[in-house]
């Protein structure tokens, strides 16, 4: 049977493209014993993933607490076997609390993928040879563009922007075959490697103060509203004020944060579209913010 690329091998996009990601393989087939087709990222990021979580992959965040990825330890979901389950990484201890919380059961908090268990990513430095084998995503002893890149955002302090952008040409430089993949030795080579480029040129950037909620209400709104909508879902009203008033650390207070939001949004909310505008946000004593802020004690 021919295929839609015409090369008589279907792709493994092509294979799982009406696939849910619930009933996606937590491993690549084998075809024909052939090195198995790279997987997707494209297959674990839903249409309808939350706003909230895609800010908090596009600004390295981990999505259940909202602080930095690389500021902890990052966890990986996997299965019964060890095998990772899906592409995402999050802080170790917040993929425990997802593996220990009745709250929607062993399912990445971004895809929905099954996972059995929770397993922790070494530092780069510190065991090079055990980091590779958990990051290669589909375990044939190479990574793609995409692989590394999602990594080094979640590990390390750098301008991740500036990777992101700068990385396909600097790629052709380490993909010695040009087979658009790298080695463990290629990236992680001391001094020569891809992993010690990044870290000498790609410093991280500081990140802009975030307005005082109490006293710029526009300003607040404005700086979380980061694609000038003049709108801001609940969930992106969550993660900012967690991000406001630094509870990241603390599981409870989060919940906590997510119950108030959740109690009051409804009054302000009035089409029920899960959205709400700046003046009804910022309105002086009768807005979402300050409601929110008397339900915290002021």
């Amino acid at each position: 049977a021919c295929t839609a690329n015409g090369s008589g091998r279907v792709s493994f996009d092509e294979a799982f493209s009406n696939l849910s990601v619930s009933s996606a393989p937590s491993a690549p087939p084998i075809n024909g014993g052939l090195m198995p087709p790279r997987r997707s990222y494209s297959l674990y990021k839903p249409k309808d993933m939350p706003v909230a979580h895609q800010r908090a992959l596009e600004y390295a965040e981990c999505v259940v607490c909202f602080d930095n990825m690389w500021k902890e330890q990052a966890g990986v979901f996997c299965d019964a076997r060890g095998r990772r389950t899906c592409p995402h990484f999050l802080h170790h201890r917040c993929a425990l609390e997802v593996r220990n919380s009745n709250m929607g059961g062993k399912h990445c908090p971004v895809c929905r993928a099954e996972f059995v268990d929770v397993t922790e990513v070494p530092g780069i430095d510190d065991d090079p040879h055990e980091w590779f084998k958990i990051v290669d995503l589909n375990g044939d002893g190479r990574l793609s563009q995409r692989e590394v890149v999602e990594v080094l955002k979640a590990q390390l302090p750098i301008d991740y922007r500036r990777l992101e952008a700068e990385l396909p040409e600097l790629w052709k430089t380490w993909d010695v075959n040009k087979d658009n993949i790298i080695t463990h030795k290629e990236l992680l080579e001391p001094n020569k490697g891809l992993l010690a480029y990044v870290k000498a040129n790609f410093p991280r950037v500081d990140e802009d103060a975030i307005p005082d909620i109490r006293t710029d209400k526009h300003g607040w709104f404005n700086y979380f509203d980061y694609d000038k909508s003049g709108t801001l879902e609940q969930g992106e009203v969550v993660r900012a004020l967690i991000k406001t008033f630094r509870l990241s650390e603390d599981h409870t207070r989060i919940n906590s944060m997510r119950e108030i939001v959740n109690a009051v949004w409804g009054v302000f909310d009035f089409d029920n579209s899960g959205s709400i505008e700046i003046d009804e946000f910022a309105q002086a004593g009768d807005g979402l913010a300050d409601s929110i802020i008397a339900s915290m004690g002021g």
